[in-house]
């Protein structure tokens, strides 16, 4: 990336846009929970497809899941996915990013800080308290990103493989 910061925008995304997005999210979660060891490879994608059913019954109706295309603030092009949820916690409100992908040809160039300081952004204007998130373990880029974005560890899960 040069010196410039890339803007984004966040649009709703529509049910077209969401159909693929869905089947791909199911994909790659199940290949994190099976990367990461907690899900075996035979049932991976049966329960990413659970998770994402329970999570998302009415898909982009979904109500308190904000889900988002990104888009390059200049050229209008689609840059990245980005999927925000409004759960409670305590007596507060945390926005809980599920799921933010940026689109390959995209990685490397600024795009992801863009898309998460858009949607804490969003959070802010949806009111929440704070926004939360997970990252897996073997994904060094997002979790690099999100503690230069100033994001703390509330919980540190390990294993040692035997």
């Amino acid at each position: 990336m040069t010196g410039t910061q890339r803007r984004v925008v966040l649009v709703p995304m529509t049910p077209e846009e969401y159909v693929p997005y869905r089947e791909a999210a199911i994909r790659e979660f199940a290949k994190d929970k099976f990367r990461s060891g907690d899900w075996a490879e035979h049932e991976a994608l049966q329960l990413s497809a659970a998770d994402h059913d329970a999570l998302l019954p009415l898909g982009v109706d979904t109500p308190d899941q904000h889900l988002f295309t990104v888009r390059d603030a200049d050229s209008g092009e689609s840059v990245a996915i980005f999927w925000l949820a409004l759960r409670p916690l305590a007596a507060r409100v945390e926005a809980f990013v599920y799921d933010i992908e940026v689109i390959e040809k995209y990685r490397g160039q600024g795009y992801g800080r863009a898309t998460m300081q858009a949607g804490i952004e969003k959070a802010r204007e949806l009111r929440a308290d704070s926004v939360g998130l997970h990252v897996f373990g073997h994904n060094a880029p997002a979790y690099a990103l999100y503690k230069s974005l100033g994001f703390v560890e509330t919980h540190i899960n390990m294993a040692l493989e035997l």
